[in-house]
């Protein structure tokens, strides 16, 4: 195979046949699957893919699996990934739909660059500046992937070699439900060494008001962004380690902006992390802010993280 497609389906009778029409009008022909994995449904989805599998004459090869129990985007995404075949995968979220010709034309680049990630454009993207068709600066690949502002931290509308994911066990951590994808795309930048970019919109955003996306759940978050900011600072690695400090940093504004730790312990636990691998002066800061509360420390951290990886 080519490319696996792997949607992570739950509850999704509302989108699921245009979301899987949209697949089904790939233009690239054969040697494309796609991967469905059920996360214990309990609306009519199973159903109506059933359905659409039996009816389907595009090229395209449709399955199905069932998870024994309901466990999240990042268990269902992880089982694609073990059932998948393609050289590359491509996530599709089940409420989403792709452009006709979205997986023909970022598998043309990934095969003229022989890259590692291609990133396609969302429809509505606005881009300050676009990046370049093709690049092999790992300085600038992991810069680029490990700044939200410029490359989106959800996993789809990209393809990834699949067997750097296998060889560096990129699986989605399945112990939370929110900043999942921000922790991924973590550990992703650290193993792209050949990037390709498509300016053409390949990825139509849906919208699922039942979502956990737009829907807060405070425990998840409070758990999503501990396991984020524990996970990130135990796995730096030397490359450009001033740029995951300052991503590490940002989740820990996040997380204090929206107001989720309120208890000295958890705040204490978290600025722990984070002083991982930190120099006199960095903890000095972290110090400062324990006390003060300022984010404004944390801001003069990141801009001398900045200064350390120009």
């Amino acid at each position: 195979m080519k490319v696996s497609v792997i949607v992570p389906i739950y509850n999704a009778q509302q989108y699921i046949i245009d979301c899987l029409d949209s697949v089904a009008a790939q233009t690239i022909g054969t040697d494309v699957e796609c991967l469905l994995v059920d996360d214990c449904s309990t609306d009519e989805s199973v159903q109506l893919i059933e359905q659409f599998i039996r009816n389907n004459t595009s090229d395209i090869h449709f399955k199905i699996f069932h998870q024994e129990q309901n466990q999240g985007s990042s268990a269902a995404r992880n089982k694609g990934i073990r059932e998948a075949q393609g050289e590359y995968l491509f996530f599709l979220d089940s409420d989403d739909t792709i452009s006709p010709d979205c997986i023909e034309n970022l598998y043309a680049l990934a095969k003229r660059y022989d890259a590692d990630y291609v990133q396609g454009t969302y429809s509505g993207e606005a881009r300050k500046k676009a990046p370049p068709q093709f690049s092999d600066d790992r300085k600038w690949i992991k810069q680029t992937l490990l700044n939200h502002n410029v490359i989106s931290f959800t996993p789809h509308n990209r393809l990834v070699k699949r067997q750097i994911i296998l060889d560096h066990n990129l699986f989605f951590n399945e112990k939370i439900r929110v900043r999942e994808d921000f922790l991924w795309m973590t550990f992703v930048a650290k193993y792209m060494e050949r990037f390709a970019s498509s300016d053409k919109v390949t990825y139509i955003r849906g919208y699922n008001k039942d979502s956990l996306t737009n829907n807060i759940n405070r425990e998840r978050e409070i758990l999503g962004y501990r396991v984020l900011i524990e996970e990130m600072t135990a796995n730096y690695d030397p490359f450009l380690l001033g740029c995951q400090k300052e991503l590490a940093l940002e989740a820990l504004l996040m997380a204090l902006r929206a107001e989720y730790y309120h208890d000295d312990e958890e705040r204490r636990f978290l600025i722990d992390c984070i002083k991982r691998r930190c120099n006199f002066m960095e903890n000095t800061l972290l110090g400062i802010f324990l006390r003060t509360n300022s984010p404004k420390v944390l801001h003069a951290l990141i801009r001398l993280y900045k200064i350390k990886d120009l």
